[in-house]
């Protein structure tokens, strides 16, 4: 198994892949380290943010810049962060039915869950 001796380049950084595996690692541990209660939030707009920041600041590294390469970038940052959270988490979440709640009993103080074979006549 051979270990890849390098880590990030600004080829690999400014690649799709490159820009949403460092969204998704930045995102992650900084919610991680401020430990904030509610930061699902916050990691999505961070996310959002640096998404779109890689995407102009790769525009930077282009010697003949148009207002339709600024607007491609713009762009690109949104696939950016859509790579990052992932395309099934963003469109599967509106789609999935909703699901009738599993019939719980409770025995002795605990709560089980039914079985399909028991005897609830008794």
């Amino acid at each position: 198994m051979n270990i890849p001796n390098s880590f990030y380049t600004i080829e690999t950084l400014f690649s799709l892949t490159g820009s949403a595996t460092a969204v998704w690692i930045i995102t992650s541990v900084t919610g991680y380290v401020l430990e904030l209660k509610n930061s699902r939030k916050f990691k999505k707009l961070l996310g959002l943010t640096l998404s779109i920041s890689l995407a102009l600041l790769g525009v930077t590294q282009i010697q003949e810049k148009t207002s339709l390469t600024w607007v491609v970038a713009f762009i690109n940052g949104f696939l950016i962060y859509l790579t990052a959270v992932g395309a099934n988490t963003i469109t599967a979440s509106g789609s999935e039915p909703e699901r009738a709640p599993i019939r719980e009993t409770s025995v002795s103080g605990r709560t089980l869950r039914g079985e399909f074979t028991e005897r609830w006549w008794q």
